[in-house]
């Protein structure tokens, strides 16, 4: 029985993966498809990173992006204002980097806060939101009933407009069917939302190196499962299906290399004894 629901929740899967796969194949740009395999090979190295290192250099990254981001607003400040904008940018870079270093535990705390609330909405969208998608794509195909004895039949510029629809004009027709059929959703969907930030931004104040260390290495799998899932499909079409016929076997691999990870993570932000004798005395 339970395998069975399982099995039925991935096929909802694989639809809503469908939909948004057909939906970047027929409206995408030439150039974006293009651009695919480079900005694969990017996700690519940037997850293995993150899968590797983000833990040990996130202070340092946190600090980098905010330098970075600093030194923009004091040069636009100083374009502005008519000051010198070398001298703005350079300050602005200083002050927002000092802010970001000391305040590093809001911000993974915050990052922290994402990665958890997704994580928990992902398993509830799992268990109570997906199973309806077979039955929303069912009802899209049915003809649209104005009144009980009169049937207005889509022209077909209303099924051109209906195939045509953008995924966020999907997933506001799929949450409106949703929230029709079962009306405590919305309300726990708010409800696991707010409880779950809080939790994980919680957790990412108190516990910073454990937070990296799951955030990072989520995030990276996510990057890697992602780029490697378009250089295949890209690289070897047949592989989609392929694909599609062993979620187990995928599934396997996805866990091995989030394993793999937290496990490295975990000995490369391990303090040294001398360091942490220092931080004691």
């Amino acid at each position: 029985m339970e395998s069975g629901l399982r099995g039925v929740a991935m096929n909802e899967i694989e639809t809503i993966l469908e939909q948004a796969r057909l939906f970047i194949v027929q409206h995408a740009p030439t150039d974006a498809l293009r651009a695919a395999i480079p900005a694969a090979l990017v996700f690519l190295v940037a997850g293995i990173g993150l899968s590797v290192l983000g833990a040990k250099l996130a202070r340092f990254g946190i600090t980098s992006a905010f330098i970075v981001l600093g030194g923009v607003l004091g040069s636009r400040f100083g374009q502005e204002m008519g000051f010198q904008p070398l001298i703005c940018a350079l300050v602005g870079a200083f002050l927002i980097g000092v802010i970001a270093y000391q305040t590093f535990r809001l911000w993974v705390g915050v990052g922290a806060a994402i990665v958890f609330s997704s994580m928990v909405l992902g398993t509830f969208g799992y268990q109570r939101v997906v199973p309806y998608v077979a039955e929303f794509q069912q009802g899209g195909q049915q003809p649209a009933i104005q009144s009980p004895i009169t049937f207005a039949v889509p022209t077909p510029l209303e099924q051109q407009a209906h195939l045509d629809r953008t995924p966020r004009q999907w997933a506001e027709e799929f949450w409106a069917f949703v929230t029709q059929r079962d009306a405590i959703v919305a309300r726990n969907t708010k409800a696991l939302a707010t409880v779950a930030l809080l939790t994980g931004l919680c957790l990412g104040i108190v516990a910073v190196r454990w937070a990296l260390i799951l955030a990072t290495s989520l995030v990276g799998t996510v990057l890697v499962t992602t780029a490697a899932a378009t250089l295949l499909t890209r690289s070897v079409p047949e592989s989609y299906q392929a694909f599609q016929s062993n979620p187990g076997l995928v599934g396997v691999g996805v866990g091995g290399f989030l394993v793999t990870s937290l496990i490295l993570q975990t000995m490369l932000s391990r303090k040294s004894p001398s360091a942490e004798g220092d931080s004691v005395a």
